[in-house]
């Protein structure tokens, strides 16, 4: 079953909250990845779990900022809870793929951008600034595969 809540109808906070609870690894893995404190890692968590619920929501295909995707990565090392995680709040995985072209990943960070001001306002910067948008060069370089939608 694929379940596609609303991005604004879930509680990202909750579900970051019982992920870290459950993984207290990532503590650790998400901060030493991003560079950040510990005290930081739910925000950021949080962040992972929106792009996540845009991309079953919007069915597209969409590229996280890079600093979104290196706290992801770190989720989806921890296979286990990542699936499960995956399974029980959108029905289905939802994949990761590194590359693509500048202009795909530009368009689709784009793209990102416009669903998560509808849903959840202005982009914390902290999370999705990406000053080098023009070039593409450091932004965006992965997508999530919505395969059940392709």
């Amino acid at each position: 079953m694929i379940l596609t809540y609303s991005p604004d109808r879930l509680d990202h906070v909750q579900l970051a909250t019982e992920v870290l609870q459950a993984n207290p690894v990532l503590y650790t893995k998400i901060s030493a990845a991003c560079d950040i404190e510990e005290s930081d890692v739910p925000r950021t968590l949080r962040e992972v779990i929106r792009f996540l619920n845009l991309i079953v929501f919007s069915r597209s295909i969409l590229t996280p900022s890079p600093f979104v995707d290196y706290a992801w990565h770190e989720f989806i090392l921890c296979t286990r809870a990542y699936w499960d995680f995956c399974e029980a709040t959108f029905g289905h995985m939802i994949h990761h793929h590194p590359g693509g072209t500048k202009e795909t990943n530009r368009g689709q960070y784009q793209k990102t951008l416009e669903l998560y001001r509808q849903y959840f306002g202005t982009p914390d910067p902290r999370f999705w600034n990406c000053p080098s948008l023009t070039a593409a060069d450091n932004c965006g370089g992965c997508d999530a595969d919505n395969s059940v939608f392709r």
